[in-house]
């Protein structure tokens, strides 16, 4: 759920910041409802219409704090991948990620990962779904990930075997690999693991993990791929 705290500071484009307590909690109703109603339907489905009626408020109320759905959606996103950041930093700078092994690291990662894709998923789609004409509209969702391997890149290159080869490379493409499953599954679901499936996070990790330390160097791979 998004509070008042996620608020301070923050500015979108085309949201007008809300300074008084009125509007702020206005905004905070219509934030997490369209957090909801994008649970069922997509973006295109998205009606300003039935937002409104679900928060509580006028359609021209909607109109004072935002131009338009575009930038209603863009805000939410926003304002997600912000509070998600201060999370993904917290987490690895107040010692909460795991740092004795990958195995444990890879876990915990793709539990996170998966937890914060089913909290999040109609606004994911929604942005995905965007992104395949505005390709800046998954930016702040690419950084995001971006920053998850700056911080977990040097703990992956700690724990590797001292005479492993393409390491950084092999990371890179097994976050590639979890990001790349999540997205599909959230886009088409092609089964047969989803994202409720209960065993989609240990997948993922042993695939990861076996992936970062067992794969080949990239380049042992020569020009064969």
């Amino acid at each position: 759920m998004i509070d008042d705290a996620a608020l301070e500071g923050f500015e979108s484009p085309g949201m007008r910041p809300a300074a008084q307590a009125r509007s702020r909690e206005l905004v905070l109703r219509l934030f997490n409802e369209g957090l909801e109603l994008l649970r069922e339907v997509d973006f295109d489905g998205l009606s300003i219409e039935t937002l409104c009626a679900r928060s509580d408020a006028t359609v021209g109320a909607f109109y004072s704090r935002f131009e338009n759905k575009e930038a209603f959606v863009g805000a939410l996103q926003r304002l997600v991948v912000a509070k998600t950041r201060s999370g993904v930093i917290a987490d690895y700078e107040g010692g909460v990620a795991p740092a004795d092994n990958l195995a444990h690291l890879m876990g915990w990662i793709a539990k996170s990962a998966l937890v914060w894709y089913r909290r999040y998923e109609g606004l994911i789609r929604a942005s995905l779904r965007r992104a395949n004409g505005e390709r800046e509209m998954w930016t702040p969702m690419r950084e995001l990930g971006e920053l998850q391997i700056s911080y977990a890149l040097p703990r992956i290159q700690r724990f590797a075997p001292p005479a492993a080869e393409g390491i950084e490379q092999r990371a890179h493409f097994a976050f590639q690999m979890l990001f790349g499953t999540l997205n599909n599954m959230v886009m088409i679901n092609p089964g047969p693991y989803s994202l409720g499936d209960p065993a989609t996070a240990r997948m993922l990790a042993a695939a990861m993990t076996q992936f970062i330390l067992a794969g080949p160097a990239p380049e042992a791979l020569g020009s064969s791929v």
